[in-house]
Formats: structure tokens, C-alpha cells, sequence
């Protein structure tokens, strides 16, 4: 046998030694497994899902006039129009009456009875006039704001009272005092009424 083929048998034993050395001790370290869960048996309970179908509402009252939620559902409807809309008052805000005027006391003929009308209340305060309709039964929890002076018929709004009322509905108010996007009930003020005519037929003094 020749040299050269002497080292190529040498070499290849120790290349084929090498390999089984090293290669079984690789294929022969232990992997350790994970420890046993310690969480335990946690049931989760989701609540169910919300419906996506709308419920059915009612959008006008038997005599023709808006409820609170069929005037809000359908805003783009009634936007800038007049409309009528009956509900509950909630949040009611009113201007305070200002005090009577003293009466002069030669105001009127001797042992007559002075009749002063009562002054008219301010058209705004700090807050303004303002007040929330809903729907009587609460089948809804939608709530109409409603603005308007001490001149409107919000001057004669009562907490807890349902009242008719007309007005226009728009998003913002024309003094710029309220901005609402889900609708608003803007009212107009009523002219005051006339005084009393005196004994010489001429109008009685104006407060």
C-alpha cells in the first residue's frame, strides 16, 4: 500500500471519529420540558352581543304631532323647518322674576285699588332660558334641547309638565348662544300682551 493511500485511510477515520463524537453528543442532551400550568380553571363569561336591528319607534303622536325621538331620528327631515313636538320638561332653566315697582302712593284716586302690572321678566340671564323634552313614556332616552327668552313659552314651561310647544329646529340658535348637532328647538318670543285700558279709555301704563 502506498503512502498517500495510508494518510487518506487515517484521515478519514479520524474525520468518520470526530463526527460520531460529537454528532451523538448533540443528539444525546436533554431538552427540559416546561412545568405544568399553575393558572386555574377561569371560565370567561362575554356578555351578548348587542343587536344591530333598529327598534321600532313612534314617530308621531295620534293627533299628528312629533314625538322627541321621531323628531331627533329623522333630523335631516325637519332641519330648518317649523315643526311641533310634544314631551316632558327636564332640566328646566329659568330667568328670576324681577321684583314689583312701589307704587307711587298718588297713583290712583283716593281709597281706589292701584292695579300695577307686573313687570316683564328679562329676555336672557346667565344661564339662558333653556330646558330638555323627553318622550313621556321613556321608551327613549333622547333629549331635546330646547332654547328660547324669557319672551317664549318656555316662560311658562313647569318641571315634570308636558307641554305642546312650536318652534324651529335647527342646530344653532340665531344669537349663536347654543350649537347642537343632534337637533335643537329654537323658540320665538310672544308678543307681550296688551295693557288695560284705563277709565278715560287710554292704555294703562307699561312697566
Amino acid at each position: 500500500m502506498s503512502k498517500t493511500s495510508t494518510l487518506c485511510t487515517h484521515g478519514f477515520a479520524l474525520v468518520t471519529a470526530l463526527a460520531g463524537l460529537f454528532g451523538g453528543a448533540g443528539c444525546k442532551q436533554d431538552i427540559p420540558l416546561p412545568p405544568p400550568s399553575t393558572r386555574g380553571d377561569v371560565v370567561v363569561t362575554l356578555p351578548p352581543a348587542p343587536s344591530l336591528i333598529a327598534k321600532p319607534y313612534t314617530k308621531f303622536h295620534q293627533d299628528g304631532v312629533l314625538t322627541v325621538e321621531g323628531l331627533m331620528r329623522n333630523r335631516d327631515e325637519f332641519l330648518g323647518k317649523t315643526v311641533k313636538v310634544r314631551g316632558v320638561v327636564t332640566k328646566l332653566v329659568q330667568c328670576p322674576a324681577p321684583p314689583a315697582p312701589p307704587v307711587a302712593p298718588d297713583a290712583g284716586p283716593a281709597g281706589a285699588d292701584v292695579v300695577v302690572a307686573p313687570p316683564l321678566p328679562p329676555r336672557l340671564c346667565d344661564p339662558p332660558p333653556q330646558a330638555y323634552l323627553v318622550d313621556g313614556d321613556r321608551a327613549s332616552r333622547r333629549e331635546l334641547l330646547v332654547y328660547g327668552s324669557m319672551r317664549s313659552p318656555i316662560a311658562d314651561f313647569a318641571d315634570k309638565a308636558e307641554v305642546t310647544v312650536e318652534g324651529r329646529f335647527d342646530i344653532v340658535s340665531q344669537d349663536g348662544v347654543f350649537l347642537r348637532q343632534a337637533g335643537m328647538l329654537v323658540l320665538d318670543d310672544v308678543a307681550p300682551p296688551e295693557p288695560a285700558p284705563t277709565d278715560g279709555g287710554e292704555p294703562g301704563p307699561t312697566p
